[in-house]
């Protein structure tokens, strides 16, 4: 008699324990797949970048967001599941809309690409992704691969990874307001 309620007891432990432990895994899995709301994508960026969110919308899995910082206006993807920047580009400025001639427009396309520097009020210009990819692939010949726009701390650098023609990848890091190559590094 004593055995059977000894048996009763551990396997009632057993199975709450089991439980507990699969109500843990099932709010973790559950929580991981909430996407970021309008609000919280919008704070994100506004929070990192400092500039003013102009239109923000969702499709599929990211939102577009376009945000205007200095007169100049870009063009952020942010991944809606875990707030990753997908892609960060200059798409235009204000004085370019208030100038509508063919030749600023055409002059501004090649500033676009060829970005550097300063801004007028001393926050840093952000590199296109086609000019970061056209300095990484003055380094390494190849294919670009992946391009993506990083931070860490203050410093925000492109790390453009390029397949090179015997099979190996390298990787170029970019920094993303000066255009100087940080560093190189190749895997087999």
């Amino acid at each position: 008699m004593r055995k059977k309620l000894w048996l009763w007891i551990a396997g009632s432990v057993l199975l709450l324990a089991l439980l507990f432990i699969g109500f843990q895994q099932w709010g973790r899995v559950t929580t991981s797949a909430e996407s970021l709301s309008r609000n919280e994508a919008k704070d994100l960026v506004e929070k990192r970048y400092k500039g003013e969110i102009t239109h923000i919308e969702q499709k599929d899995d990211k939102y577009v967001i376009e945000m205007d910082r200095n007169e100049i206006i870009y063009e952020i993807k942010l991944n809606a599941s875990n707030g990753e920047v997908l892609s960060f580009s200059k798409i235009g400025s204000k004085k370019e809309e208030q100038e509508q001639e063919p030749f600023e427009e055409e002059q501004s396309n090649q500033e676009n690409q060829q970005e550097l520097g300063e801004a007028g009020s001393g926050t840093k210009v952000i590199l296109s992704e086609s000019a970061a990819k056209e300095i990484a692939l003055k380094e390494v010949d190849g294919i670009v691969d992946d391009i993506d726009l990083e931070t860490s701390d203050d410093l925000m650098y492109y790390l453009v990874e390029i397949e090179t023609a015997d099979d190996r990848e390298a990787v170029v890091e970019i920094h993303a307001s000066t255009g100087k190559v940080l560093s190189i590094s190749f895997d087999d």
